[in-house]
């Protein structure tokens, strides 16, 4: 063979592989991986990357896989930099919002994805200081309780509409026969029970909200997780349960219908699972593909279907979420989570130092039987019963453990110890020790005076 055929021949293969590379370029077969940061258990991302990958726009985009990696929030902002990373998925709205306003998050221009998003209300979306979306919601979960109509119905026991009317005598009969009415989760190990405690003290105020939150005690199963307080109250087990939309629609389910999840109104936390783009990610195209999915009714019915997520779009055939959709916005409240955090571990450990306690709770139990007998022999009336519950749920004086000096449990105080007892846990022992002497000691005085 001569040099000039062996020439020709090289010029052909070169020409060739030329053109399947521009062909897979130009006309958008070459196969892409994203990568998305989540909040999601590796269960629920495993889930959802099925569902997308069988979908027609993964195929569409040439979007071979996606791999999801559940890292903490410290990390987030030098990985959207890095260029490793495409996509942000669920977690608090205020990290989207903080790296959307450091300009580490990318815009989002796909026309498909600005259309729906122009039919959105405003509390889903983030927008930069040019005006472009930087983050969209993809779904809403709500918190509220989920109730056991047959326990309700087995005791004679009110039936709450709100978090307040757990005080009501005709609520915690039940206890007298050793049933106590609620099952509720020690707020270190329930995201679902410290969101409550907290939108308690939100919603009624700090003095009102730790009398609601002290009688939640006296009438508790205290339980060491959301799964649990699900499943008592699901069975009726107990009559009430904090829990968020999925946990609440479950136990409807498990219990065919003899629980029901209620969103007390105007009281509710509305939780937004946000979605977004990494400011230097390498697939723009293929990352907004997947937003693009996500909001699409197959995407959406996916989520709510997964994760009992409430759509953001009005989405047919999803019986449950009808409750929910049109009147969410009234059942909820403006839930401040950036304050949350500020008093984050305070309220925690005074919760279950105070009224979580064993010992606590006890007194706290023997207390309310009292006080319920005396009503129902006629010995108090319900104003007085409302006293006593003034009296054993005020804030208490503790000694601070930094200064050694009594000290109300103001907010301006939980404010103030929060960082403190949170770095340092022999001073987060000594603030709950205190905490727990200051309880005990005024919970026996309690008891002594209605034994009298």
């Amino acid at each position: 063979m001569n040099k000039k055929v062996i020439a020709i021949i090289l010029i052909v293969i070169i020409i060739a592989v030329v053109g399947i590379y521009l062909a897979l370029t130009l006309y958008g077969h070459t196969k892409t991986k994203l990568v998305i940061i989540t909040r999601l258990s590796p269960e629920e991302s495993e889930a959802l990357r099925k569902a997308f990958l069988a979908s027609d726009i993964a195929k569409k985009y040439n979007i071979a896989d996606v791999e999801f990696r559940k890292l903490d929030y410290a990390l987030w902002r030098d990985l959207a930099t890095s260029g490793d990373v495409d996509l942000f998925l669920i977690g608090e709205v205020p990290i989207y919002s903080s790296m959307c306003e450091e300009g580490l998050l990318k815009a989002m221009d796909m026309k498909e994805i600005i259309e729906i998003a122009s039919k959105l209300d405003s509390s889903l979306i983030g927008k930069d200081k040019n005006g472009n979306i930087c983050w969209l919601a993809i779904g809403r979960a709500v918190y509220g309780y989920i109730l056991n109509k047959d326990f309700i119905k087995q005791y004679n026991l009110s039936e709450p509409k709100k978090w307040a009317d757990i005080s009501d005598p005709k609520f915690s009969m039940s206890i007298l026969k050793d049933a106590p009415p609620i099952s509720f989760p020690l707020p270190s190990k329930s995201g679902t029970a410290k969101t409550i405690v907290h939108a308690i003290l939100q919603k009624y105020g700090w003095e009102y909200g730790w009398e609601i939150l002290t009688s939640i005690g006296a009438l508790s199963r205290i339980v060491d997780s959301s799964e649990k307080a699900r499943d008592e109250a699901a069975e009726g087990i107990a009559a009430l349960a904090p829990a968020y939309i999925g946990y609440g629609i479950l136990a409807e389910n498990v219990s065919k219908g003899k629980a029901i999840f209620i969103v007390p109104e105007g009281e509710g936390v509305m939780y937004i699972s946000p979605v977004a783009i990494a400011k230097n990610t390498k697939h723009s195209q293929e990352a907004q593909a997947f937003i693009l999915w996500l909001l699409s009714d197959e995407g959406q019915r996916t989520i709510a279907r997964l994760f009992y997520y409430i759509p953001v779009r009005p989405i047919e055939n999803i019986e449950w979420a009808k409750r929910f959709y049109g009147s969410i916005k009234e059942l909820t409240f403006d839930y401040n989570r950036e304050l949350a955090k500020t008093i984050d571990f305070s309220v925690i450990y005074y919760f279950e130092a105070a009224i979580a306690d064993p010992d606590c709770n006890a007194k706290l139990k023997e207390i309310w039987r009292i006080l319920l007998e005396k009503i129902i022999k006629n010995e108090i009336n319900e104003q007085q019963f409302e006293d006593y519950i003034k009296k054993i749920g005020a804030p208490l004086v503790i000694i601070d453990p930094i200064t050694g000096k009594s000290t109300p449990f103001t907010i301006d105080y939980a404010k103030s110890i929060n960082d403190n007892i949170t770095k340092d846990p022999a001073l987060r022992d000594k603030f709950i020790n205190n905490v727990k002497s200051a309880a005990l000691e005024r919970y026996d005085g309690i008891l002594k005076e209605l034994r009298g």
